[in-house]
């Protein structure tokens, strides 16, 4: 698993549009300071935002808000979605001098429709459609606001948010890049210069989990990959990842995926998961 902040490509037009079909790579955690929405029109899978899964399937609509961690997956071959990153200057999150954060999975044919119709018409891609499409990207926005609004923030309480999103995302990218290491929370909240009872905190309220919870499903996560692409023994897979005890880790890695190390690999040789990435 890699975590990395993204710098999406400089793109002119209101919208960046792309579309997925079956679409493969490696699952890597990221975020952006870009709105994105994803629009799927078949196919079925999930995506985590924030750390939390949510499944998604034809007529979802996500919407991953500024700076938030998201990745995805698909099972099968047969997964189309459209990728929409909103420019910051564009919109922002900014509703006169209140910043508004959205729902991040949404079921709702009126927003399927208008993200259909801004789809169709930014593929004219001339003067008219693109003042059409910013019309009806005002109106996703409105309905949005009015029905698919998490929180309203002021103008310094959202500065706020952002700082601490930063953080947050800076001890996840953390995690992620020492799994392998002696980790704990006294640990990174020191690395952090935070109080270790703060940092406890802290972590649960964004991830639902405990620290050494989400380090030890980080493992297990690395661990998988390790199974479905190298021919390392079990007991190297463990130490790579960061368990100095085979036994701990096969009760970790079955707590986690309810099958043991060998039994996974076995399931994954036979019946191997497409990814889906750029999302």
């Amino acid at each position: 698993m890699q975590t990395t902040h993204e710098s999406l490509p400089t793109f002119s037009y209101p919208l960046r549009i792309q579309k997925f079909i079956s679409h493969s790579s490696g699952e890597r955690i990221h975020w952006h300071d870009q709105i994105e929405i994803l629009y799927f029109t078949a196919g079925e899978g999930h995506i985590s935002c924030n750390l939390r899964e949510y499944p998604v399937k034809k007529g979802t609509v996500a919407v991953i808000n500024s700076k938030e961690l998201h990745t995805g997956h698909i099972r099968g071959t047969d997964a189309v979605y459209y990728c929409i990153h909103v420019h910051t200057d564009f919109f922002h999150n900014l509703i006169g001098n209140e910043y508004a954060l959205f729902h991040n999975i949404i079921e709702n044919d009126t927003c399927t429709d208008l993200l259909q119709r801004i789809v169709d018409e930014a593929q004219k891609n001339d003067f008219k459609s693109l003042i059409t499409v910013k019309k009806m990207m005002y109106e996703f926005f409105l309905f949005m606001g009015e029905f698919y609004t998490n929180a309203v923030f002021s103008h310094e309480d959202y500065k706020k948010r952002c700082k601490q999103q930063n953080t947050f995302n800076s001890v996840i990218e953390y995690i992620d890049l020492h799994y392998d290491e002696d980790l704990n929370a006294g640990m990174l909240a020191e690395h952090f210069f935070m109080s270790q009872s703060y940092f406890a905190h802290l972590f649960k309220k964004r991830t639902n989990k405990g620290v050494t919870e989400y380090i030890n499903e980080a493992r297990i996560h690395r661990a998988k990959e390790l199974l479905e692409r190298e021919d390392l023994s079990i007991g190297a897979i463990a130490c790579r990842v960061g368990f100095n005890d085979i036994n701990y880790f096969s009760r970790k890695f079955k707590a986690i995926t309810g099958m043991t190390p060998t039994q996974y690999k076995r399931t994954y040789e036979s019946a191997p998961m497409h990814r889906l990435g750029s999302i």
